[in-house]
């Protein structure tokens, strides 16, 4: 960062309560369009930096390379497990990913799931909506420990904070900027799997990389390994065997054409 956003003592007191405790995960930042709402969520991935209260935050909006940006809750989780030391991630557009009006989907199930299971990692989320009855189950729930209402009186931005551990509404005015970049256009996609690239599809299933990497190893728990990184997706040594069959029988084939 170049610069330090100048953040009040009180406000920074605040958001280290947050981050400091993990019985309650989430932070729900919410309001009407143009109110800040995006960048209050960086402003407090800052404060949380600066104040050693995280050592990382990722997010589905861009940042230009000063947090990670993860577009699937299945590397969101790989993320909050592998990644050592104490986490944010930061979910733009949460209305509509986990629309509580589809309760049945897989992905408002599972990101609920994963918020519980993000307790053990050291983790905490940030929602980012503009109507809190896009999220009535967090508002609510035991897992939430702040809401963030944004609003703007003239050019001043305001917000009111309610936190779990404190009764009163906090009110926060003359509400400082971030100066951490984000993409303000962004659309912030998000979905359940990680969508795979055309050569991560094209290598999916390859009996010749298979091939290749049986070659290069002669072990079937490296190459499942390395499946799973090119991939995305979970290998079993009985997949491995088959498209190396596949690779042999075509390879035969190849060999017995009139043609060769």
């Amino acid at each position: 960062m170049v610069q330090t956003p100048q953040y009040s003592e009180a406000l920074a007191d605040i958001v280290s309560q947050f981050f400091k405790q993990y019985k309650y995960p989430v932070c729900v930042i919410y309001g009407n369009p143009d109110t800040g709402k995006s960048d209050t969520a960086c402003l407090f991935a800052e404060i949380a930096l600066n104040e050693k209260c995280i050592d990382y935050f990722a997010s589905n909006m861009s940042t230009y390379g000063h947090g990670e940006k993860i577009t699937s809750l299945q590397d969101v989780n790989y993320w909050f497990a592998h990644q050592v030391g104490k986490k944010l991630f930061i979910l733009d557009e949460a209305g509509i990913h986990d629309d509580t009006r589809s309760p049945l989907s897989g992905l408002t199930r599972k990101i609920r799931h994963s918020v519980f299971v993000t307790r053990k990692f050291f983790g905490h989320w940030i929602f980012i909506l503009q109507d809190i009855k896009d999220l009535d189950t967090w508002k609510d729930s035991e897992l939430t420990g702040m809401i963030v209402k944004k609003q703007v009186f003239g050019n001043e931005f305001v917000a009111k904070i309610k936190c779990k551990w404190n009764e009163d509404l906090i009110t926060v005015r003359d509400f400082p900027k971030a100066t951490l970049p984000f993409d303000t256009l962004d659309i912030a996609p998000f979905t359940l799997e990680r969508q795979l690239t055309d050569e991560e599809l094209e290598l999916k299933g390859t009996p010749n990389k298979v091939a290749y990497l049986y070659a290069a190893t002669g072990n079937f728990s490296v190459i499942c390994k390395q499946l799973k990184q090119d991939t995305g997706q979970e290998w079993k040594p009985m997949q491995v065997k088959r498209a190396l069959q596949q690779y042999i029988r075509q390879t035969l084939r190849a060999h017995e054409s009139p043609e060769n």
